[in-house]
């Protein structure tokens, strides 16, 4: 006996809760970072990668689209993540998606990437992105005290 066999099933919620439960699974925060972000390509060297968004299975970023970086669906490159002048994380990424927007009336292309989550790094890159989740979540931006730089 089918535990719905005397019960109206109503397909919208149903349908609603598998789209929230891929929605959960993709979710993503926007990221806007302060630090250095870059990829590494043999012909090209270090090449600064702006991070739009980060989850812990991929994320997303943008480069001017008069930019030397020309990436194709399926290529994999190192993405370092730079937390200091000399310090940096890496991870690999595949793009999965390649599309050209327009941001700040300035024209750019994104990629949209899967990471690597087999290497040894991604831990770190794991809980960095909880990390920020939770700042994105519990954080506050200060826009009434005065900053002091020495």
């Amino acid at each position: 006996m089918s535990k719905y066999e005397n019960t109206v099933i109503n397909l919208k919620d149903i349908r609603q809760e598998k789209i929230e439960e891929k929605r959960r699974e993709y979710e993503r925060v926007v990221f806007r970072s302060s630090f250095g972000v870059y990829t590494v390509m043999e012909q090209l060297g270090l090449h600064a990668v702006e991070i739009l968004d980060i989850s812990p299975t991929g994320l997303q970023f943008q480069v001017s689209e008069k930019s030397s970086l020309k990436l194709n669906m399926g290529d994999e490159i190192p993405i370092r993540f730079y937390f200091a002048a000399d310090h940096f994380i890496t991870v690999d990424v595949k793009v999965v998606r390649s599309f050209t927007a327009i941001e700040n009336g300035a024209a750019v292309h994104r990629y949209g990437c899967l990471m690597d989550k087999t290497m040894a790094s991604y831990g770190a890159i794991y809980h960095f992105v909880q990390f920020i989740t939770k700042c994105a979540e519990c954080g506050h931006k200060d826009e009434t005290h005065l900053k002091i730089f020495y």
